[in-house]
Order: C-alpha cells, then sequence, then structure tokens
C-alpha cells in the first residue's frame, strides 16, 4: 500500500513531466511570453480592441444557433463546404431582421419617453435655483476675518484646480476623438471579422489546443467546458430574464396607468442585469413617477413590481437559467457590493459569474488533486454530480 500523499504525486506527475523535456520547457515560455505580449496589447490598444471584445461576446451568443442550422444544412452542401457559411447568413438575416424589426418600433417610443423624462425632472432646477439664490456678501460679513481668509484662500485653490481640469479636460478630448475613430473603424470591420469567427470555430479550437501542452490538455478543456457551460446558462439566461421583467414591468405600469411606462419598463428590464439588487434599484424611478402623480399609484407599482419579482424567482430564474450560479442570495449580495468596490460598474455585472467560475474551476482542481489521483473525467463527472 502507498503511503498517504505518494499516489497524489503519482497521479499528478504526468501533469508536470513537460517541465523535464528542455523543448518543452521552452515552448513554455514561449506561451508565458505570448500571453504578456498580449497583456500589453490589450492595454496600449484597449479603445481599438473593445470592438472586436463586443464581437466575440455576440459570436458567443450566436454560436449555438449557427451551430443548430448548421447540423441541419442538407448533405450536398456539407460536401461542398458551404454549410456553415449558409448557416451564419441565415442567423445574420434572422438576428437583423428581428433586431431591426423590434427597434424601429421600440426605439422611437423610449427615446420620446426618456425627453419627457428628461423634461419632468427639469421641472425641479427652479425649486434649486431658488434654494441656491442666498445673499452670499450677506453671510460672509457674519463670518470672522480669519475664517474669511481660509475661505477665499479655499477659492482660489478651487479656481486653480478648475483652471488644471480645464486643460486636462482638453487633451483627454483629443484622446477621445483619436480613440473614438478607432472605435467606428473597428465597429465597421466586426460584421465581416465575426463571420469568420463563427465560420472557423473548429480550426481556432484545434489550434488552441495545440498551444497548450499535452498532459494538461483535459484539464484544459474540461475547464474550458466548465466556464462555457455556466456563462452560457448564465449569459442567455439573464438576456432573456431582462426582456420578459422589463415586458411584464413595462404591462403593468401601463394597467396602473404610470406615465412614461414604456421608458420605466425598460429601465426594469435594464437593471435586472445586476443580481438581487438589480429589481429593486428598477423599481425605484417607477415608484417615484408614479408618486408624482398620485400615491395610490406609488403604492399599487410597488405592489406590482414585488409580484414580478416573485414570479421571477418562482418560476422564471429556475427554467430559465436553471440557477447557473447557485449561490444564496445572501452570498451573491456581499458578491454585489465587493464586485462593486473593487472593479466598479463591471463588478456590478459580472461579479456573480466570475465568482461562480472560480468556485467551480477550484472544485474541479481540487477534485483532480485527491490522493486517489481522479482522471480528468472522474473530476468532471464528480464535478457534474455535485451540481445536480
Amino acid at each position: 500500500m502507498m503511503p498517504i500523499g505518494t499516489a497524489q504525486l503519482v497521479g499528478m506527475s504526468k501533469v508536470f513531466t513537460w517541465f523535464s523535456n528542455p523543448k518543452l520547457r521552452l515552448r513554455a515560455l514561449l506561451i508565458a511570453v505570448l500571453l504578456g505580449l498580449v497583456l500589453l496589447l490589450f492595454s496600449l490598444a484597449w479603445t481599438a480592441l473593445l470592438p472586436f471584445l463586443v464581437g466575440l461576446f455576440i459570436a458567443y451568443l450566436l454560436m449555438p444557433f449557427v451551430d443548430f442550422f448548421d447540423r441541419r444544412m442538407p448533405r450536398f452542401l456539407r460536401r461542398w463546404g458551404m454549410a456553415r457559411p449558409i448557416a451564419i447568413v441565415v442567423v445574420y438575416i434572422v438576428t437583423i431582421g428581428a433586431v431591426v424589426g423590434i427597434l424601429s418600433y421600440f426605439i422611437p417610443l423610449v427615446a420620446n419617453q426618456v425627453r419627457q423624462l428628461i423634461d419632468l425632472a427639469g421641472s425641479y432646477i427652479p425649486r434649486l435655483e431658488q434654494l441656491a439664490a442666498i445673499d452670499l456678501d450677506s453671510y460672509l460679513e457674519r463670518i470672522p476675518p480669519n475664517i474669511r481668509a481660509a475661505i477665499d484662500a479655499n477659492i482660489r485653490q478651487i479656481s486653480t484646480t478648475l483652471a488644471t481640469a480645464i486643460q486636462r479636460g482638453l487633451t483627454l478630448t483629443i484622446r477621445t476623438v483619436s480613440q473614438a475613430i478607432s472605435f467606428v473603424l473597428g465597429m465597421i470591420i466586426i460584421p465581416f471579422w465575426l463571420f469568420y469567427v463563427l465560420n472557423d470555430k473548429a480550426a481556432v479550437q484545434r489550434a488552441f489546443y495545440q498551444l497548450v501542452p499535452e498532459a494538461v490538455r483535459k484539464d484544459v478543456y474540461y475547464i474550458g467546458r466548465i466556464i462555457d457551460d455556466l456563462l452560457s446558462a448564465y449569459i442567455r439566461g439573464q438576456l432573456l430574464l431582462c426582456l420578459l421583467v422589463g415586458a411584464m414591468a413595462t404591462v403593468a405600469l401601463a394597467i396602473i396607468g404610470v406615465d412614461l411606462a414604456i421608458a420605466l419598463g425598460t429601465f426594469a428590464g435594464i437593471f435586472e442585469l445586476i443580481p438581487v439588487l438589480g429589481p429593486y434599484i428598477g423599481a425605484i424611478p417607477a415608484i417615484l413617477i408614479a408618486l408624482l402623480d398620485q400615491p395610490i399609484k406609488a403604492l399599487w407599482t410597488a405592489v406590482a413590481f414585488a409580484a414580478i419579482q416573485q414570479i421571477e424567482n418562482i418560476f422564471l430564474v429556475p427554467r430559465i437559467s436553471g440557477n447557473a450560479v447557485r449561490f444564496h442570495p445572501a452570498v451573491v449580495m456581499v458578491i454585489v457590493v465587493v464586485g462593486a468596490q473593487v472593479a466598479g460598474i463591471w463588478g456590478l455585472l459580472i461579479g456573480v459569474p466570475v465568482a461562480a467560475i472560480f468556485r467551480d474551476v477550484y472544485q474541479y482542481l481540487y477534485l483532480r488533486t485527491t490522493e486517489r489521483g481522479a482522471t480528468p473525467e472522474m473530476a468532471m463527472e464528480t464535478l457534474r454530480a455535485r451540481i445536480l
């Protein structure tokens, strides 16, 4: 019988055998240098590369539909190598047609109601002006000289700071214009670039796995599967939830008689992207607008949003996203707050799925390093059994 820990070393020794080969060590060094150069490129050309990152996100959303049509293409198209390009064109036409059809009706309504909402918010400006219209000189005469001198010094410092800020703002504006040009050029070529990404999916995957040392290739594959399964359930589920919650909120506000129902329902759907806290944040504008009209409408609006939240929790979330992240709501709240502190708005949006990815990958690697020396297949099956 092997001593405790020996089986673990035997099970994991194959993962690191490539370090003993000079050529494989050189390959590892080349891969590390390549990753470093890619990260440096991202930091230097973030604005120019942003459209391509958006394109990758769109490709990730469209890939299942392209695969669906590709599998159902006639055999003679497969023999000619035309099945996948035609599937991509079909997805393009359906997606663009649906988006244009919806937005051509939806965007004008939302834009009109957003303008009305801005005008409504502008009605508070006269009240603020009345509060701000005070006789500053009379107040300064009552202040002792030493305090007044400190105030004058602060005012001069503020003026200097404003002048410096204006100079920096002009410099930033010039830089932003150049970055905007790069962004626009990137967006123009995105549809063509996206076609190649969707069409050459298998070739890209093969090229990626060829860069990975063979000893850890299966582990990299299964970790990629873990990330893909979680993200696909979470992202597509969240987008569908945004659509359904926004539609329900719009209908409910229209029935109650709240002004700007479409714009407020759209806001509620957008805030649905923020886990747990988003539905409550999205309800605040609608309740405030209803309160300005009639308090009873604000009460019914709050009841409507509470009912929508219950429908979402009981019926929609389990069936649409399948509780992909599998976190308790209390844990999600902590993750959202910490994510917002660490990464701002991005932390709000992606903190929860990133935390779930770290959890599942950690569990997989933990299973791979057990004393029994679990194989990648065994670790993956055990992880899936725990999830189910």
